[in-house]
Order: structure tokens, then C-alpha cells, then sequence
């Protein structure tokens, strides 16, 4: 009996040590090297997700026998020089190469990637990027390109990219951008182009971006931007544009961003004459976050907030033209401006100085600025200086400029200047059109101010 117990232990432990030995090798022969040879050489993977490692080995090359599967590949701070059509050959949702030495992208590198929904560029110097190295990538969201050197780029670099959301193209080396550049670009909510030397914006150069929330494009060498440069950006909340060359930008062109909440203008060398006037008019409207706008010229100016200006200090500009969309509206001044100028006309000489700042103004409100000729010493010289009688003028500070806000009286069509011969134009609106007895109150505070300034220096 005993000897019977013990030769069915001595068998059971045999069946168990066979059973675990079959297991073990089905491991080693299933699991352990699929595992091994599944992870290219010099390259950690991990599971869930299932990611490739390979950052900061050395690699001139993609890596062969990357699983098709892998959700992320990490071949970032390597030394790979190309990315050819065959480079990829998986399926992929995120892709790093930034910190190479990438300077060829050839057309179709990324087309065998079609879930890729992140890939980074950055810190390559791409030297030659084809205009169909994204194609395919119609699921990308976040594409990086910062700091690759880049000069220009393909006009249909980014066709067809219908999700991307997130495009970083700062601190490069740009200096203009295509018109229709990101037409197609319908969801993208951020672009960073700041950093570069873009030195203009077209009227089409945005267009498109109809879901844009932020652009930045400070840092750069903006000088002139299209009175219709941001006409498809009615979602934008943030636009940052200081550090740049700006001495203009047109209402208009503010205008077109209705849901703009966070603006920065600041060191910029703003000339605050008449051409700076639809921009003024934009900001006694608008109700944002935005910086300073410090005026650089006329010397008068120099050091004041564009914000806070006196409606005075442009009583002497002449009418925007209706029609044009640098004014969009012909621009009228309250029945205090007036008053104060028919007790205080200007001398002969001083009307023909300002004849003169009307021919300049006109050029301005035909809505294409053109520059009367300057000699190269006066390239930074303001283009509209204040006479006597504007320097003259009550001094308006900001706490009185926003308890007036939109409270003027439009009702006047014309200045008393620059009424047309035989025009009668009363001192004071019509009875149908006299303003409410805040305003009365207002113009007799200012009429007795007018009068003291009058009495004491005239």
C-alpha cells in the first residue's frame, strides 16, 4: 500500500514538472521571442500603450521592425538626416523626430501614417521640405516645425490637414506668407508664428482659419497689415502683435475680430496722427484686455496712449470716405469739438498747413495708405504734426474719456473747415437733434473751460 502512494506521488510530480516544462517552453517559444525580436535594436518597447523607444542613440536612420501597432515611436535627439517615402512603416497616433538632423522631407514621408495625430519637427534643419510631406495625414491635430530654419514654405505644404489644431512655426526664419498658406487648415485653433521675420500680412494670408482662437505673431518685422487681413477670424480671443515694426494698423482689420478678448500691440512705434484715427475709434468701441499703444510720433504725442487720445486731438483730420473700409463709417465729432473750434479759428497760415495735413489724410482714408515722398532722413518722421491750435486744445485725461464713452452727439455731417463753400451749418444742432441734458450740462462745463482758456491766453 505504501509503496503504491508512493509511485502515484512520484507520477503526479512527473505529470506537474512535465506540464510546467510545457508551458515554459510554449512561453519561451510564443511569447518571450516574438517580445525580443518585436522591438527594433537599441530601442526599449513598452505595453498599453505600446510604445517605441529609441530617443538618443545615434540613429542616422528610422529604425526597422518598429511594430505595426505601436500607438507612440519616440526617435527624437538622434542624428537622422532624411525622411524618405518608405521611412515609415507602421501605424502610429504619435511621432517625435524633433532634435535630429532632418534637413530633406520628401513628398509622401508620412503617407503609410494615417491615424498619425501628433508629430513633432522641431529643432531640425529642414532645408528642403517638399509640398506634399504631409500628405496623407488627414487625422493630424498638432503639428511642430519650431526652430527648423525655415525661409519660406510650399504653398500646399498643409493641404488637405482638415484636423489639424495646434501648428508652431515660431522662431524660424520666415519672412513671408503665402496667400491661402492655411486655407485649408478649417480647425485650426492655434498658430505661433512668432519669432520670425515676417515683414507684411496680406488680405488673404489668414484666410480660412474661420476656428482660429490664438494667433501670435509677435517678435517679428511686421510693418503693414491688410485693412482685410483678419476678416475670417471672427473666433479669435487672443492676438498678440508687439515687438514689431507697426506704425498703422486699420480699424477695419480690428474690426473682423469680434471675439477678440486679449490684445497686445505694445513696442511698436505707433504714429498717432490722423491715420491712427479708425484704430482710436476701434478702441473707444471695443471692450477688451489689451497693452499700451505708445506714441512714437507726432513729437507732440511722443509717450501718450493711443487708447486715450482726446476726440479733439483729431478734430482737424479730414472725413474718412464713406465707401471706404479703412473707415467703414463717415466719421462725425460731438457739438463740444465744434463749439470750441468756431470760437478758435485757426490763422490764415495755420488753414494752410492744414490743407496740406487733408491731402495726406485723403491718401489715407481712400483705404490704401500712400506716402507722400520723404527723403531718408525723414523715413521715421511723423506724418502729421499738431499745429498751435491743436497743441492748444483742453487736455482730456482717461478717467473723463471713459465716462464720455458713447455719449458723443454724431449729428453734425461736417467740420466747420471742411464744410463746402455756402454750406450753413449752425454753431449747434437743430432742436429735433439737441443732446440730452447730461450732454447740455457737459458743453456748458466745457464752454466756461473754453471761455477761461480764451480770456487768459487770448
Amino acid at each position: 500500500m505504501v509503496t503504491r502512494r508512493c509511485t502515484e506521488r512520484r507520477s503526479s510530480a512527473r505529470n506537474f514538472k512535465g506540464g510546467l516544462s510545457l508551458w515554459l517552453i510554449l512561453w519561451l517559444v510564443v511569447v518571450k521571442p516574438g517580445g525580443v525580436s518585436a522591438c527594433p535594436r537599441l530601442c526599449v518597447c513598452y505595453p498599453t500603450p505600446m510604445t517605441v523607444s529609441c530617443q538618443s542613440q545615434n540613429l542616422t536612420i528610422v529604425p526597422a521592425g518598429v511594430p505595426y501597432d505601436s500607438q507612440r515611436v519616440f526617435l527624437q535627439n538622434n542624428r537622422i538626416t532624411e525622411l524618405r517615402a518608405d521611412s515609415f512603416g507602421f501605424e502610429t497616433q504619435v511621432l517625435w523626430l524633433y532634435g535630429n538632423n532632418i534637413t530633406w522631407v520628401e513628398a509622401g514621408a508620412f503617407s503609410n501614417l494615417r491615424v498619425l495625430e501628433e508629430l513633432d519637427l522641431g529643432d531640425n534643419p529642414l532645408q528642403r521640405l517638399e509640398g506634399g510631406a504631409f500628405s496623407g495625414l488627414e487625422k493630424l491635430q498638432s503639428l511642430h516645425m519650431h526652430r527648423c530654419k525655415l525661409a519660406a514654405l510650399p504653398h500646399d505644404l498643409f493641404h488637405k490637414l482638415y484636423s489639424l489644431q495646434f501648428l508652431y512655426l515660431q522662431e524660424n526664419q520666415l519672412h513671408f506668407l503665402q496667400d491661402d498658406l492655411f486655407s485649408d487648415l478649417v480647425n485650426l485653433t492655434h498658430l505661433f508664428l512668432h519669432g520670425n521675420r515676417i515683414r507684411a500680412l496680406s488680405e488673404n494670408v489668414f484666410r480660412g482659419l474661420v476656428n482660429l482662437d490664438r494667433l501670435l505673431i509677435h517678435n517679428n518685422r511686421v510693418r503693414q497689415v491688410n485693412r482685410r487681413a483678419f476678416r475670417d477670424l471672427g473666433r479669435l480671443t487672443i492676438l498678440y502683435l508687439f515687438n514689431n515694426s507697426l506704425a498703422e494698423l486699420p480699424g477695419q482689420a480690428m474690426k473682423d475680430t469680434q471675439g477678440i478678448q486679449f490684445l497686445r500691440l505694445n513696442d511698436n512705434p505707433w504714429s498717432c496722427g490722423c491715420e491712427a484715427l479708425p484704430l482710436w475709434e476701434w478702441f473707444r468701441k471695443a471692450r477688451i484686455s489689451s497693452s499700451e499703444l505708445m506714441c512714437t510720433s507726432p513729437s507732440q504725442r511722443r509717450g501718450q496712449d493711443l487708447r486715450f487720445l482726446r476726440e479733439m486731438d483729431f478734430a482737424l483730420c479730414p472725413l474718412p470716405d464713406p465707401g471706404s473700409l479703412a473707415g467703414t463709417t463717415t466719421t462725425t465729432f460731438s457739438t463740444k469739438t465744434r463749439w470750441w473750434f468756431s470760437k478758435h479759428k485757426p490763422a490764415s497760415s495755420s488753414k494752410a498747413s492744414y490743407q496740406k495735413r487733408t491731402d495726406t489724410g485723403k491718401a489715407f482714408s481712400a483705404g490704401k495708405p500712400q506716402y507722400l515722398p520723404k527723403t531718408p532722413s525723414e523715413t521715421f518722421s511723423s506724418k502729421y504734426e499738431l499745429s498751435e491750435d491743436e497743441v492748444a486744445l483742453p487736455k482730456l485725461d482717461q478717467e473723463e474719456y471713459w465716462s464720455n464713452y458713447g455719449n458723443e452727439d454724431a449729428s453734425i455731417p461736417c467740420f466747420e473747415l471742411e464744410c463746402p463753400p455756402g454750406y450753413n451749418n449752425p454753431v449747434f444742432p437743430s432742436s429735433s437733434n439737441l443732446p440730452s441734458t447730461p450732454s447740455v450740462l457737459r458743453l456748458l462745463s466745457l464752454s466756461i473751460i473754453a471761455f477761461s482758456i480764451h480770456f487768459l491766453f487770448g
